[in-house]
């Protein structure tokens, strides 16, 4: 992958995971335990991925 593709895919799957994590509180929905522990697991990729690309790095 090239940086432009992991920083944006990363960015994307950060969007994906927020949307995850407020989901149970907006909509009421089952299963809470579940949604928030893949909420977390896909922020973190998308962390992953941004941190890796040479665009996202602070330094």
């Amino acid at each position: 992958m090239d940086d432009k593709t992991q920083l944006w895919g990363g960015a994307a799957l950060i969007l994906v995971g927020g949307i995850i994590l407020f989901a149970p509180l907006l909509f009421a929905l089952r299963y809470t335990s579940v949604l928030l522990v893949v909420a977390v697991l896909v922020l973190a990729a998308g962390s992953l991925l941004v941190g890796l690309s040479r665009r996202g790095r602070a330094v």
